[in-house]
């Protein structure tokens, strides 16, 4: 019965750990669900679905429509870390007068946020 018992508390807590929020899963559920879904197949919200993004070419989301300018700006790029660090820092230096509005000062924020998104496959 011991036994028993211990096994059962051993697969709860992996069960708990299992489906414990990672700080880049709360991040970026907390930043930047407004407007992107992060899903498998799940549809796109005012941005594109970021599930795969990281190396996927900027601007290829089937079935999202994107801005003129972001397209001429990011055409030629794919997805990896540092452009999207890049992009989380600052999206107006990278592709100007494109529609997204959030900016992350904060380097460890983003670095959670990218290993986050990196999961995403």
């Amino acid at each position: 019965m011991r036994s028993l018992l211990l096994a059962m508390s051993i697969t709860a807590v992996a069960g708990t750990a299992a489906g414990a929020e990672t700080p880049g899963e709360k991040l970026a559920r907390s930043q930047c669900l407004q407007c992107h879904t992060l899903g498998a197949g799940e549809p796109h919200g005012a941005g594109p679905n970021l599930h795969g993004l990281i190396g996927r070419a900027a601007g290829s989301a089937p079935g999202f429509v994107y801005s003129e300018k972001f397209m001429s700006a990011m055409k030629g790029r794919v997805w990896d870390a540092a452009l999207v660090d890049q992009w989380l820092k600052d999206t107006q230096a990278l592709a100007p007068g494109n529609g997204m509005t959030y900016f992350q000062d904060d380097a460890r924020k983003r670095k959670l946020i990218v290993g986050y998104l990196q999961a995403l496959k």
